[in-house]
């Protein structure tokens, strides 16, 4: 399943996107998980603390995350074990860890995972999901954890360092994704003196920047990442096109939990863990 696909999943997905600069993307990251928590410090003291859900993790010792398998490098079945890995897993797991508890994954299909949460069939969903603004009356969203929005992707060393060095420029996009929206939307702030590129895949985008037939292409940043995996090198500038973060989803009536997380949300952000899964699972090269 592709990332266009997953988001076609609901027609009200964010108005959000990329994931680039990592100095860039972890301050705004921390900025929002400060806000955040301050906001549930204020909740958990109107509702004097009462949360059902985080008092069962903690007499159980089981933190039931729901995923759904079908989105690597984020979410995957092992071909050998059968059993959940990917960056999601990971991070479900070093949030547990954090708390003292285990993290069991239970596989719920991708448009089931907010319902599923609501409904109290699973504690949290971590996986690669996006804020929606008009299911936050039914559950509760974290701050980002990750930024997976559209960004401009150019060869390491080019003299393109954003949208506004494009004039007389070939920019490659997949025909009829998010990259080819913004890809138009370019075209159209620079009176039509870029020239589009379109590819039938986000990679035959990306490959012909580096067959020399784009000077830059416009990709989310997941593929962009899976792209460069391959040694590509390519490297995205400037600021995100798009942003799409995607975060943990919760309860609304689990202030606790919806603590807990951000709190050890931030502390993995402070101590490097989450670069370090980024790392494992993710390679985004940046200028």
């Amino acid at each position: 399943m592709t990332m266009d696909e997953r988001r076609r999943t609901d027609d009200e997905i964010v108005t959000v996107s990329p994931r680039h600069l990592v100095t860039k993307r972890w301050g705004w990251l921390a900025a929002a998980l400060i806000l955040v928590v301050l906001a549930w410090l204020l909740t958990r003291a109107m509702l004097g603390g009462r949360d059902a859900t985080w008092t069962r993790i903690r007499e159980t010792g089981v933190w039931r995350v729901g995923m759904d398998p079908s989105f690597p490098p984020f979410e995957d079945l092992d071909p050998a074990t059968q059993r959940p890995v990917g960056f999601d897993v990971d991070l479900a797991q070093a949030i547990a860890t954090r708390w003292g508890v285990r993290a069991e994954i239970v596989g719920v299909g991708f448009d089931q995972l907010l319902d599923a949460v609501a409904a109290h069939r699973v504690d949290s969903a971590i996986s690669a999901h996006p804020v929606i603004p008009h299911r936050a009356k039914d559950v509760a969203f974290s701050p980002p954890y990750f930024e997976a929005g559209v960004l401009l992707a150019v060869p390491a060393g080019s003299p393109i360092t954003g949208p506004g060095d494009l004039t007389g420029k070939r920019v490659a996009a997949e025909w009829g994704s998010e990259g080819d929206a913004q890809a138009r939307l370019l075209q159209r702030q620079s009176n039509s003196s870029l020239a589009l590129v379109l590819r039938p895949s986000a990679d035959a985008a990306l490959a012909a920047v580096l067959a020399g037939e784009a000077d830059a292409a416009v990709v989310d940043a997941v593929s962009l990442a899976l792209f460069n995996r391959g040694g590509a090198g390519l490297v995205a500038v400037g600021e995100p096109l798009r942003r799409d973060p995607y975060v943990v989803v919760l309860p609304v009536d689990a202030p606790q939990l919806n603590g807990a997380i951000n709190e050890a949300l931030m502390a993995l952000n402070a101590d490097g863990t989450l670069a370090a899964i980024e790392a494992k699972w993710l390679s985004v090269t940046s200028n």
